[in-house]
């Protein structure tokens, strides 16, 4: 992935928006830019330019000039640690293609993805921990994530796991000069204060473990099922907060036959929300009808329990205009949804008299609804109204009341690596007074905790990781 070529890639989108950038890095960046008619570049500053746009890639130019925006660096003083040129071109495609060809005509490799960020690696302007952090960024799709991946690439976890690092590769050296001067009369680290160290680091990173979440669970999109009678409009309110119409809507109940799943998008990540069968309260009683149509309404009873038991949140969706009592489920409702609020004139009603909002919902979730009321909203899928308070009411629900803190998050690697670190320590904990065999589990420790920031990293590692970027970062 590495060489001495000049690599260039768009580092933003390619779609019509206000700019599109385009980056060289290598030492024929500046070179190239010139070429193309950026003549007035300088390291660390802004430069307005007018680009040569060529006929064919490399050829003749066609006398038309693109202006553009040039931003320098000389080396070592940039994101790759080398030569860099960013271009800022308007934001049409077509255009920024042909400057894109002209320059690998002139010589520039298009770029790896990850390939930036690579030289960055090698270059020694990041660790690998804060390289998977621009990967995280990259991918993230919530505000925690976000949160978290940021914390990786402002380097906190080299921060936090550096100075247990530094105590181990000290205790290391102490060890291997006692082992070597062991025929002399002087003790470098004796059996107690080794125990002791050992402890301290195996300490630290317990803490580093047990202070830290895992990415995997912040990328965890909650599920929140809509549960409810049939023709109580939850298909109708999942395509109106989707988006999309996911779901066939009708006045006719008993529309949806099997659980239909929509991603939605909220202020802090996306969630996935689940429409299901409606539940009828005499359904069960047709347990014993043998025709084709019960057994289908039983399978799809069990379909919507199955997914309601398993949903992370439950919202209980309820037509305003039925008159008849809520059915029971047979867990909490964390939010209580009205629909149809254009249909009634009793909306208004409802939210001046509180106290009859109360009863006309006092048998829903009958187990729960006594120590804990659920929030309530009313809203209208048609026409829109109250969507955005029932959307923050989702997000509040989904992703809690204000957002958490997270201190630094881990990926599966950085687990492994912490996980065998600490084994090694444990055996070297227990044959102190072996100082050869003590010797060897340090060395090893320290070889796992250094996959971490990539101070001993394999390259097919090195490799799997940097793939996972898109081209142009």
């Amino acid at each position: 992935m590495i060489s001495d070529d000049t690599i260039v890639a768009f580092s933003s989108t390619v779609a019509p928006a206000a700019r599109i950038i385009l980056r060289l890095s290598g030492s024929r960046a500046w070179a190239l830019a010139e070429a193309l008619g950026a003549t007035d570049l300088a390291a660390g500053g802004v430069r307005y330019a007018h680009l040569s746009i060529a006929a064919k890639p490399g050829g003749q130019t066609i006398g038309a000039k693109l202006p553009c925006l040039t931003v320098a660096f000389q080396q070592p003083r940039s994101y790759t640690g080398e030569d860099l040129i960013e271009l800022h071109l308007p934001g049409n495609p077509l255009l920024a293609r042909m400057i894109l060809e002209d320059l690998t005509a002139r010589g520039a490799r298009p770029a790896e993805p990850g390939e930036f960020t690579a030289r960055a690696y090698f270059n020694r302007k990041i660790d690998l921990a804060e390289a998977e952090g621009v990967a995280a960024v990259i991918a993230a799709h919530s505000e925690a994530e976000l949160r978290g991946a940021r914390q990786l690439l402002s380097g906190e976890l080299a921060r936090r796991l550096l100075p247990a690092m530094d105590l181990l590769a000290e205790t290391l050296a102490l060890l291997e000069v006692g082992i070597d001067f062991s025929e002399e009369e002087v003790t470098f680290l004796t059996p107690a204060d080794l125990h002791e160290r050992v402890r301290r680091i195996d300490r630290w990173l317990e803490s580093l473990m047990e202070e830290s979440t895992r990415f995997d669970r912040l990328a965890h999109e909650p599920t929140t099922v809509l549960v409810g009678r049939p023709n109580a409009g939850k298909s109708t309110l999942l395509n109106a907060l989707a988006g999309a119409r996911r779901a066939v809507v009708s006045e006719v109940a008993g529309t949806t036959r099997d659980a239909l799943v929509a991603e939605v998008s909220l202020r802090r990540g996306m969630i996935r929300l689940i429409d299901v069968a409606g539940l009828e309260v005499d359904s069960e009683a047709a347990d014993t009808d043998e025709s084709p149509q019960a057994e289908i309404a039983r399978q799809m009873r069990a379909r919507a329990l199955r997914t309601l038991e398993q949903a992370d949140f439950a919202i209980y969706v309820r037509d305003v205009t039925d008159t008849r009592p809520p059915i029971e489920i047979a867990r909490p409702v964390d939010l209580h949804v009205g629909t149809k609020s254009d249909l009634a004139a009793v909306q208004t009603e409802l939210e001046q008299h509180p106290a009859r909002q109360g009863a006309a919902g006092q048998h829903e979730s009958l187990q729960h609804e006594a120590v804990q009321p659920a929030p309530r909203v009313t809203v209208s899928a048609r026409t829109g109204a109250n969507l955005s308070d029932l959307k923050d009411q989702l997000d509040a629900l989904t992703f809690g009341a204000s957002a958490p803190t997270v201190e630094l998050a881990l990926t599966s690697r950085h687990i492994a690596a912490l996980s065998s670190a600490r084994q090694s320590l444990a055996r070297a904990g227990t044959q102190v007074d072996q100082p050869e065999l003590t010797a060897v589990d340090l060395r090893e420790a320290l070889e796992n905790l250094g996959q971490i920031l990539g101070h001993i990293s394999p390259d097919e590692l090195l490799g799997k990781i940097f793939s996972r970027f898109c081209i142009g970062k």
